[in-house]
């Protein structure tokens, strides 16, 4: 079976293909899934996820900092999203 390649450059490709977006604040480690419907009504499906654009426009939840930065994942697996 042969396997294409896909090319998932943003947040309307993760969504598409069966990925989300995690964010980790670099001060505290607080880690959590985002929420890809309302990164999408505020920036767009076009919006390229990619580099560190979305990591400054993000800040934790729990302590405010600015510092995060994001990960994919793909929401159809049953292996933790966040294992290190």
């Amino acid at each position: 079976m042969e396997r294409r390649a896909i090319r998932i450059e943003t947040l309307g490709d993760l969504v598409a293909h069966g990925y989300g977006l995690n964010a980790l604040c670099e001060r505290c480690r607080h880690r959590t899934d985002q929420d890809m419907q309302m990164l999408i009504a505020k920036l767009d499906t076009s919006f390229r996820y990619r580099g560190n654009d979305l990591d400054r426009r993000l800040c934790c939840s729990r302590c405010g900092e600015k510092g995060v930065s994001v990960q994919i994942h793909d929401t159809n697996s049953s292996r933790s999203r966040f294992a290190d």
